[in-house]
């Protein structure tokens, strides 16, 4: 059965497609619940990703043009993330507090004072998950896209090399935006409220 009708179906209190969904997701858990530097709490970081499985069936709407695999995927990541950074903060707050000799280092204290280490992180999963999405545009879309925002070449140079008018480079543009609008629409939308 194609993933988006199991998806209706366990929207609909279908238990056997409800499983057959966590089936399918096992291994996307695992991977991100059995993470290096999650060792310490495996256990939780897994509950927490099938927690974000669970409500992303509950909340996944089909008709927003988001792909279930990718929502399920992002809702996994960052409910992974928050719980990562919560139990980050609650190991840091201890070692202010009993911050006596021969304790283990704190090893964030090597990092420079500029450094952004969440906001890196995050820049880095919404780069791979942006990339993902250009690459489901159709061909010349993708290409132009590539070369007049990340390449940064002129609409004139990528229309001649395409043997287009500017005009058509432009309109290229733009519905690859717009594609891209509807792919990307939602996504995090627990990050921002």
């Amino acid at each position: 059965m194609e993933l988006h009708q199991l998806v209706r179906n366990a929207q609909r209190g279908d238990k056997e497609a409800f499983q057959e969904i966590c089936t399918c997701f096992t291994g996307l858990v695992k991977k991100y619940a059995h993470q290096a530097h999650l060792r310490t709490i495996t256990e939780e970081a897994e509950a927490q990703a099938w927690l974000a499985v669970v409500q992303a069936v509950k909340s996944y709407d089909g008709n927003s043009g988001v792909h279930f695999a990718g929502y399920v995927k992002s809702k996994v990541k960052f409910a992974i993330w928050n719980l990562f950074k919560k139990e980050r903060r609650i190991w840091q707050e201890e070692q202010l507090e009993g911050g006596q000799e021969g304790e283990e280092v704190d090893f964030f204290d090597y990092l420079p004072d500029n450094a952004d280490v969440p906001g890196e992180v995050e820049e880095r999963l919404l780069s791979h998950e942006l990339r993902s999405f250009i690459d489901t545009l159709p061909e010349k879309q993708r290409q132009v896209i590539l070369r007049t925002v990340i390449g940064q070449e002129k609409l004139t140079n990528v229309a001649a090399a395409m043997g287009i008018t500017t005009q058509a480079v432009y309109n290229l543009r733009q519905r690859g935006f717009a594609r891209l609008k509807i792919l990307c629409a939602g996504m995090y939308s627990s990050e921002r409220g």
